[in-house]
C-alpha cells in the first residue's frame, strides 16, 4: 500500500476539541511565532484543519515547556541551533500525539505517519549538522 492509498483518520472528537481550544487562546508574539512555524511543518504531515493542528501544536508545546521548565519566550532569545533542537523535541512529542489520535488505525496508517515525522526529523538533524 502506498502513502497515497492509505487515508489517515483521526479521532474527530479530539480534533474538534483542539480547534475550539485554539480559538480561545491568547498567545504572546513568541508563542504565536513558534505555533505558526511548527504548524507549517505539521500541516504537511497530517490532513487536519489548520486550527486543529495549531491546537495540538500548542498542547505539545505547553507540555514541553512544563517538562523543560522554560518558556517559549525565553527560547526565542537562544541561538538558532537551540531553537532547532527544541523544534525536533516538540516534533517527536507531536509524532506520539498524532499516532495516538489515529482512530481505527491500521498498522499501515501508523507506519506511514511515523515515517512522515521521521523524515522531517532527519531533515532537521541535517540542518543542525550544516
Amino acid at each position: 500500500m502506498t502513502a497515497e492509498t492509505v487515508k489517515l483518520k483521526f479521532d474527530q472528537e479530539e480534533v474538534n476539541k483542539a480547534e475550539e481550544e485554539y480559538k480561545k487562546l491568547q498567545l504572546d508574539p513568541a508563542q504565536q511565532e513558534m505555533v505558526d512555524s511548527l504548524t507549517k511543518i505539521m500541516n504537511d504531515l497530517v490532513p487536519l484543519p489548520e486550527a486543529a493542528v495549531k491546537g495540538f501544536t500548542w498542547k505539545v508545546m505547553t507540555n514541553w515547556q512544563k517538562m523543560r521548565r522554560i518558556t517559549i519566550a525565553e527560547l526565542s532569545s537562544r541561538p538558532l541551533r537551540d531553537r532547532i533542537e527544541v523544534s525536533k523535541e516538540i516534533i517527536k512529542q507531536a509524532k506520539k500525539l498524532y499516532v495516538n489520535l489515529l482512530s481505527e488505525a491500521t498498522p499501515e496508517q501508523k507506519i506511514m505517519l511515523e515515517r512522515k515525522f521521521d523524515t522531517v526529523l532527519k531533515q532537521s538533524s541535517e540542518l543542525l549538522q550544516n
